[in-house]
């Protein structure tokens, strides 16, 4: 019973990492987390070899969860050489290639997870790749191919969570200079979700770009609140308010700004550039 207890446990964190998957960050734009990657319910491993390949995909997955993603490729590469048909071994190895900053592979490998994904009519393993993919695309500044793929998964009846592939083709558009293209999937993005940080972040850089101060500020005071942005994320709106009220004349609510994003990203380029203002400021 221990024992069977034990496995229980690993495999509801494996699936609790595995539900966090889809989450990639650019300058202003999180691929979060949705969807829930799990093993294919009915699959069964046909053979010894199979099932070694399958508990080194999990170990893999556990390396990644720990964030030791040099050992979680090793592991997701041995698995895939033991069994190169589960898309879901593709799909992690990507991911732990786009952590490790190797596009290229990463790209391929789950390019591979959708094709494969299709075989084995396992949906939400394609969609996890669709969506990384879709983020992983726009940080390599190739926005046109991006948007094919967050647009296939916002349209898509089964996925469950809109709002995060709208809120990657609306950075996509944003970058291509297609502004109310960009806004619309923005305000589609937050009537599904409307506290969706990311959706929310994103917005009020496209008021300020678009010099709508009020708006931008209205807008990254909700990203603020949601509850959605991690620390990072958290930085650079407090970073952007800062900014923006430098150009208003409110120093003292610059100066505020400033010191949140200094105080949440200390050692990013949010904090640092927040520090420089503060230096002027004071």
């Amino acid at each position: 019973m221990k024992m069977t207890n034990r496995k229980n446990r690993s495999s509801d964190r494996r699936r609790g990492f595995a539900c966090s998957l889809l989450g990639v960050a650019t300058a202003g734009m999180m691929l979060a987390s949705t969807g829930c990657v799990t093993v294919h319910s009915g699959w069964q491993a046909p053979s010894y070899a199979v099932t070694q390949a399958l508990a080194k995909r999990d170990l893999g997955i556990d390396y990644l969860s720990s964030r030791r993603t040099a050992m979680a490729i090793r592991e997701l590469r041995i698995s895939i050489q033991m069994d190169s048909s589960d898309p879901q071994t593709h799909l992690w190895l990507g991911e732990a290639y786009r952590r490790k900053g190797r596009a290229e592979e990463a790209e391929t490998y789950l390019l591979d997870a959708i094709r494969l994904s299709s075989h084995e009519q396992d949906s939400m393993t394609a969609q996890a790749a669709r969506l990384t993919l879709s983020a992983l695309l726009s940080q390599m500044g190739r926005y046109e191919d991006a948007i094919e793929h967050c647009e296939v998964l916002a349209e898509d009846p089964t996925f469950s969570t809109p709002w995060r592939p709208l809120t990657n083709c609306g950075w996509a558009l944003m970058q291509l200079g297609r502004i109310e293209e960009a806004r619309e999937r923005f305000e589609r993005a937050l009537d599904f979700f409307p506290r969706f940080g990311p959706a929310l972040l994103n917005l009020g850089i496209l008021e300020t770009q678009e010099d709508h101060p009020l708006a931008a500020i209205k807008v990254f005071d909700r990203a603020l609140v949601s509850g959605r942005l991690g620390a990072s994320a958290l930085g650079e709106t407090h970073f952007r308010l800062g900014e923006i009220y430098v150009a208003l004349g409110r120093r003292d609510l610059a100066v505020e700004n400033f010191e949140q994003a200094t105080n949440k990203t200390p050692y990013a380029d949010w904090g640092k550039e927040s520090q420089a203002y503060l230096d002027l400021l004071h």
